[in-house]
């Protein structure tokens, strides 16, 4: 049912409540309250109407500070303007002293500058000291030597058992094409005509005593080569071999080689003066601790050849060494740490030539070089940590040789024939064949012809 208020209240009763209401508020008019909003809105209909100018637009300069983020670089990159000044981009391209990758600590912010601008970038990362030499070979230095005949020479090895060529220390598990025991007359004259073949001038036979098998053995390469032309010389081991030699033993030794093979028409022989080849010249007998290097071999040299009718050369980096050597060369010239250091070829000659016009540089090339297996058996060599280069199909042997040629050698070395254990050989191999034979060949017909 429909309710009405005239039904409810009665007309007397509501006429005395509206007289009480306006004796309430004192009879007059409600006003209402403005609220805050309806205040800014009037003050602002009050105020004049501003006049509105559009800013000029500014042409977007991308910069990469050194807080930028990863999220910013990857997904937002402004075009430089054509007028703008471009100092960074904010997008690093990968290189050298930056891993392009972002990382967990790494922010970044992308800025748009004003026309007018110059970014300065944050100083680059300092570049770390690479694991192996990266510079390019030094010009080579003239020629002070041209007279010297360009010997083409190669480290030979004379201590091989026939029956070991399965041994665990025999570098790759690779093995010669014909084994052979070093002490086969016929297999030491087989090596002379494969290194007369590819123009090899004679071996550099590693030697350790008088009356040794090295030395009885050395003395076979110099008889199978009458005829040839081929001229051998030792690498010098006597006194780092592991039988306790003194200082008079190394003198010993030197005066044995002199009188012995000195005038032997297969020893090598330059301007007249037999030559001997030294390794480790730094490594002096257990006697003679606590004299230089330097100072043992002053000693040994005015003992055995004061008035210099041999020719020595010494092994090592050291051009102080020049003061008794005739000439120095480098033995090994790839490391774990460094596997490309024949780069430095240069720079090694640089120090022989500084030492004077009468020396002489004798530059190493090598196939490779692979001693994993070595440390299963004790010797001679001194500790380093075992290291394998890759041959690349003879991609390092030609990179040897490049570096050595820009060295302007008087002599090339090729480190090795025949070493087993540490993997430079270029005798033929059931893993590789002969195909540094074959570069070896190429080698020395360009050495030879320069």
């Amino acid at each position: 049912m429909k309710v009405s208020i005239p039904d409810v209240i009665p007309p007397r009763c509501l006429l005395i409540g509206v007289m009480l209401a306006l004796l309430f508020v004192g009879c007059k008019p409600l006003t209402p309250t403005p609220t805050p909003t309806t205040a800014l809105v009037e003050a602002a209909l009050r105020m004049p109407k501003p006049t509105f100018t559009p800013l000029p637009t500014a042409t977007p300069t991308a910069t990469a500070t050194a807080t930028a983020t990863a999220t910013a670089t990857a997904t937002h990159t402004p075009e430089p303007s054509p007028t703008a000044t471009e100092t960074a981009t904010a997008t690093p391209e990968p290189t050298a002293t930056a891993t392009p990758e972002p990382t967990a600590t790494a922010t970044a912010t992308a800025t748009l500058l004003p026309p007018t601008a110059t970014v300065t970038p944050a100083p680059p990362t300092p570049t770390p000291e690479p694991t192996h030499t990266t510079e390019a070979p030094a010009p080579p230095p003239p020629v002070v030597r041209g007279h010297v005949e360009p010997l083409v020479l190669g480290n030979y090895f004379a201590w091989f058992d026939g029956d070991k060529w399965g041994d665990c220390n025999i570098s790759g598990g690779d093995r010669p094409l014909h084994p052979y025991c070093s002490d086969d007359a016929d297999a030491t004259a087989r090596h002379v005509r494969m290194a007369l073949d590819v123009g090899f001038d004679g071996f550099t036979q590693q030697w350790a005593a008088p009356r040794e098998r090295t030395d009885r053995n050395f003395r076979t390469l110099l008889e199978r080569s009458q005829g040839t032309g081929f001229r051998s010389t030792v690498i010098f081991l006597r006194h780092i071999w592991p039988d306790g030699p003194t200082q008079a033993r190394v003198v010993e030794a030197l005066r044995y080689l002199r009188d012995e093979y000195g005038g032997h028409p297969n020893f090598l022989r330059v301007d007249g003066k037999p030559v001997i080849i030294f390794t480790d010249v730094y490594r002096v007998t257990p006697d003679a601790r606590g004299k230089s290097a330097l100072q043992f071999w002053t000693e040994i040299r005015r003992e055995v050849d004061p008035d210099h009718r041999m020719l020595w050369i010494g092994e090592g980096l050291d051009a102080s060494y020049l003061q008794v050597f005739d000439g120095l060369y480098v033995y090994k010239i790839t490391h774990a740490a460094y596997p490309h250091d024949y780069v430095k070829a240069s720079r090694w000659a640089a120090n022989v030539r500084r030492a004077g016009v009468d020396k002489i540089w004798m530059a190493t090339i090598s196939p490779g070089w692979d001693d994993l297996r070595s440390t299963c058996r004790a010797d001679i060599r001194v500790a380093n940590r075992p290291h394998r280069v890759d041959r690349g199909d003879g991609a390092f042997y030609r990179a040897t040789y490049d570096a050595a040629l820009a060295s302007a050698p008087d002599w090339l070395w090729v480190n090795s024939f025949n070493e087993w254990v540490e993997g430079t050989y270029i005798e033929p191999s059931v893993h590789f064949g002969e195909r540094a034979m074959q570069l070896t060949g190429e080698f020395v017909r360009h050495f030879k012809g320069r």
